[in-house]
């Protein structure tokens, strides 16, 4: 796993939406919670931006 051996950051969104959906857990760390956030927020950007 790149998050454990690597110190990689993970992240989810739901893609096929209108708008992306942040995908997250329980477990997940508060940088994933605002990394998955934040992605969604560029993939939504980016789909105003580029019709």
């Amino acid at each position: 796993q790149l998050e454990y051996l690597a110190g990689a950051m993970g992240s989810g969104v739901v893609m096929g939406a209108r708008v992306p959906i942040a995908l997250t857990s329980r477990a997940d760390s508060p940088m994933t919670r605002s990394a998955s956030a934040l992605l969604g927020k560029l993939i939504a950007h980016h789909r105003r931006s580029h019709p």
